[in-house]
């Protein structure tokens, strides 16, 4: 075979003979293969675990208090309402995209009488919220086939733009609900007391809470407490359904404690960087595995590492077992290769 062979050699003192252990590293395609695997079980398992926190988190006394007190403030701002048919807080724009039987002219009315209302919840910003909305409507940036859509009367009141016919949905679509999307939901979180602070809330349980726990503990599960219950090779689910084992640098199963350390560069150094560094540890560990002249990833290089095929070929607690099995000659000496 073109792979690396490693042996493990006990020559027989009394009778001469020679009996070798090879074992044939693994082919790099079986190594994607277990990977992949391992991968798609970790995602599965990282989404239970993440919904099941979710559910936790979202019934203690402290998230409900602050999530009621959010979705006041929402409601209080006209830029939100309560749907009954999905039972939750919406902003308006969602409300209307899932009410097909609302014409374009009530969905005008609706909109700019929640925007003014709006306006109207913050009377300390009235007044700018009022000039910041009037500057939008006649920015040079809103037309419609290149003609505004509003422009000045004689008296200087903002009036639509008569003298082209544009229609209503246009306006709907294209002003009043881009204008809440781009603007007035900015403006709902900054200048509305404490929603930033309920917003950050909700935002850091998942950020530090709920996404974590999904990772690091699904990653705990595949990745080390499953392998090291095979204590022959430890074992993923991906190495064992792709008959891949873990050798030491003795050529024998890889060692608790070494596996031990072995996943936590994985863990640290790996995975949760990758999540800051848009994946850049992962692929290099991965073009690691493919062209380094070892075919080894970044964690199994560190350790001194080896995953061979284990197909037809047993990997070998310690050296006791070796001279138990193949001969109990006292004499017998181990050389590695």
């Amino acid at each position: 075979m073109e792979n690396d062979v490693y042996n493990i050699k006990k020559e027989d003192i009394s009778k001469k003979k020679k009996i070798e252990v090879s074992y044939y590293e693994a082919r790099f395609t079986q190594k994607c293969g277990a990977i992949l695997l391992d991968c798609v079980l970790f995602v599965l398992l990282a989404l239970a675990i993440f919904i099941g926190v979710k559910s936790i988190v979202e019934i203690t006394p402290y998230f409900i208090e602050i999530n009621e007190k959010f979705d006041e403030a929402r409601l209080s701002s006209n830029l939100f309402v309560y749907n009954k048919n999905v039972e939750r807080v919406e902003d308006i724009v969602t409300y209307l995209n899932r009410d097909e039987k609302m014409s374009s002219s009530e969905q005008e009315i609706y909109l700019t009488e929640h925007i003014y209302a709006f306006f109207d919840s913050l009377p300390l910003y009235k007044e700018e919220l009022t000039k910041e909305y009037e500057e939008y409507l006649l920015s040079s940036d809103l037309k419609y086939e290149g003609n505004p859509y509003f422009i000045n009367d004689e008296s200087g009141e903002i009036v639509k733009n008569e003298a082209i016919n544009i229609p209503i949905s246009a306006y709907v679509e294209n002003v009043y609900k881009n204008y809440i999307d781009t603007i007035a939901q900015a403006e709902f979180l900054i200048k509305t007391p404490n929603v930033l602070s309920y917003q950050r809330y909700q935002s850091n349980m998942l950020l530090f809470v709920e996404i974590p726990s999904g990772v690091i503990l699904s990653s705990i599960i595949i990745w080390y407490i499953i392998p090291i219950c095979f204590s022959r090779g430890k074992k993923s689910l991906g190495r064992l359904a792709f008959r891949i084992g873990l050798l030491g640098k003795d050529n024998l199963s890889l060692k608790a404690g070494r596996f031990t350390v072995r996943f936590l560069i994985f863990l640290f150094l790996e995975l949760i960087l990758s999540v800051f560094t848009l994946c850049i540890p992962i692929l290099i560990s991965i073009s690691m595995s493919a062209f380094s002249k070892k075919k080894q990833n970044f964690h199994d290089y560190m350790l001194g590492i080896r995953e061979v095929d284990t197909y037809g070929t047993k990997i070998y607690k310690d050296y006791f077992e070796i001279k138990k099995e193949l001969g109990n000659d006292k004499h017998t000496e181990f050389k590695l290769r």
